[in-house]
């Protein structure tokens, strides 16, 4: 049984667990609530930070592949070429567009802490970006560009502004005046769409795309007998068994390989 059998189905138990889950929640007392939003949800909040960017950089990974196979497969045609540059370029300039205004908006006098962070990461975008291009890592990894840096830097940039932008102080915050009301309610349902579409692609990339925690790398190739000549052909007449179909072969192949 596959990832995406294992996860498409028994929805109906899985609705019904959801359920009693809710219901659950409301006999719990407000302790546990606060004890868990204080700590256990910051391991879980950079967990989930972590896994986000894991799958990220395997999405611009797979969308730089792609885009490189589209153009190869053309003929006389620089379509896919300029799609993979004009989409890496606009995340680049995203996420130094975000960093303008943070320096702009959320990095004041006395505001130590905000300066440190946006300066941080602009530092760690410029060095992701000098590492994706060195020849040593371009010789164990020859399709690794710049896509995966940009997508990297635009959204760790995005993290950073909206991190700066819940900060209490006024001065450091202008959301938090009273004339900036509106543009404060217009970035929290901005912010709760990405947050929702980040939530959303993280679930469906990791059940359909598991190769992105666990990695691509083969150990060793899979290689089943093909020898006929010591078989006679015959009709075949009824269904197979679990021990003769092809995947269970292949998996007996793989165990007795290491």
């Amino acid at each position: 049984m596959d990832v995406c059998s294992r996860h498409g189905s028994w929805w109906g138990p899985k609705v019904l667990l959801w359920l009693v889950f809710v219901i659950i929640s409301f006999f719990i007392p407000n302790d546990f609530f606060v004890f868990w939003g204080n700590y256990v949800s910051l391991i879980g909040a950079t967990a989930f930070v972590l896994l986000g960017l894991v799958l990220l950089v395997d999405f611009a990974h797979s969308w730089s592949e792609t885009c490189l196979a589209n153009w190869e497969n053309s003929n006389n045609s620089n379509l896919w070429q300029w799609i993979l540059i004009g989409s890496t370029a606009g995340m680049y300039v995203a996420a130094f567009a975000m960093t303008g205004v943070l320096y702009a908006y959320f990095a004041s006098s006395g505001c130590t802490l905000n300066q440190f962070f946006i300066s941080f990461n602009l530092a760690l975008t410029i060095i992701i970006t000098i590492l994706c291009v060195l020849p040593v890592v371009q010789e164990y990894n020859p399709r690794s560009g710049l896509a995966q840096s940009g997508m990297v830097a635009v959204y760790c940039t995005y993290l950073v502004m909206s991190a700066v932008g819940n900060h209490t102080h006024e001065k450091c915050n202008p959301f938090r005046s009273g004339a900036a009301s509106g543009t404060r309610t217009s970035a929290l349902v901005f912010g709760a769409a990405l947050t929702f579409i980040a939530i959303a692609y993280s679930t469906t990339r990791a059940a359909t795309q598991s190769r992105a925690l666990v990695g691509k790398k083969r150990h060793g190739e899979i290689q089943l007998s093909d020898d006929r000549s010591n078989h006679e052909v015959s009709i075949v007449s009824n269904q197979p068994s679990r021990r003769e179909t092809p995947r269970y072969q292949a998996l007996l192949a793989a165990v007795e390989a290491g």
